[in-house]
């Protein structure tokens, strides 16, 4: 029974520490809330920048045209073989007849296109062989294997779509955020500490003819200890709660402007978040607990040493 009045006279002294001490309390708290909120848009910016590289490596494939009336058996023969390789995701074929009337359906605003395409007795476009590869790094063996000499004959052109580029230039820009981000974390880690600690020692100051009465009544340290060390923790739940709010409502918010940016593509954002957040809670809670608590024991540490 006695244990447990001591948590609760615990529990009462922190949050008297909190309320008296509340605008330095709230300074606190929004150190730790920028803390909180640069992690986590260091976390949706690296989600953002592998969906748009994940988006660059769908678009990248190999159009293989055929000649006009090129034999059905070779087509399949084509076909066939690339999709025999290991490194072909997919291979579409898609006819001569397909072929054109995409074509009108692209140049529909363009009536001399359309009309010219009309004057023609046939079909001029062959069918086209559409290749997607497993890995991006595969292209330059598949456009290898096109060379086959039981089809190549029949090949008009290849249209190689090529974002390889674009792809490592986000994913430079990936780690470059991944290394900018850590240093900010660390820094607004240092900042949160360092105000923490201040923040406890002006608490002390505060009360420290309590704390005097208390020593003199044979009060142990970790009694004196625990609550300022609990008032810590009280300032990083906080800045938890309202970091966790700003990041939910920034992400609603931005999701429709971010899909645009990736062309009507889910930014994945808001499903990360959705699908990870107890694990993201827990640890980004314990750090910042920990490094709150770890802060306010050592503040209160000092003042017991004089």
């Amino acid at each position: 029974m006695s244990f447990l009045i001591n948590i609760w006279r615990i529990i009462v002294s922190a949050w008297k520490h909190f309320v008296r001490n509340l605008w330095l309390a709230l300074s606190t708290v929004f150190v730790l809330v920028l803390a909180m909120l640069s992690v986590n848009v260091l976390l949706g910016v690296n989600v953002l920048l592998n969906r748009a590289a994940q988006e660059l490596e769908g678009k990248i494939d190999v159009s293989v045209y055929f000649l006009p009336n090129t034999p059905p058996a070779v087509l399949d023969q084509a076909k066939f073989l690339m999709t025999s390789l290991s490194q072909v995701q997919s291979a579409e074929l898609v006819g001569a007849e397909a072929v054109l009337e995409n074509f009108k359906r692209e140049h529909a605003a363009e009536p001399e296109v359309l009309g010219s395409l009309s004057e023609l007795e046939q079909n001029p476009f062959g069918a086209t062989l559409i290749i997607k590869a497993k890995n991006t790094a595969d292209y330059p063996f598949l456009l290898q294997a096109l060379d086959n000499p039981q089809f190549n004959f029949a090949i008009e052109s290849k249209n190689y779509d090529d974002h390889a580029e674009t792809i490592r230039r986000v994913r430079e820009i990936s780690r470059s955020v991944q290394v900018f981000g850590l240093i900010l974390i660390s820094v607004f880690a240092l900042f949160s500490i360092l105000i923490v600690y201040n923040t406890i020692r002006v608490a002390i100051y505060t009360q420290r003819e309590e704390i005097g009465i208390m020593r003199l009544v044979g009060a142990s340290n970790s009694f004196v200890r625990m609550p300022f060390v609990l008032e810590g923790i009280f300032l990083a739940l906080f800045a938890i709660f309202i970091a966790g709010g700003i990041v939910f409502s920034a992400i609603v918010y931005l999701e429709p402007y971010l899909a645009n940016f990736l062309d009507g593509a889910d930014p994945g954002l808001l499903k990360f978040f959705m699908a990870n957040w107890p694990r993201l809670a827990s640890v980004e809670c314990g750090v910042l607990a920990g490094l709150v608590a770890l802060s306010s024991w050592a503040a209160v540490g000092k003042y017991l040493k004089k």
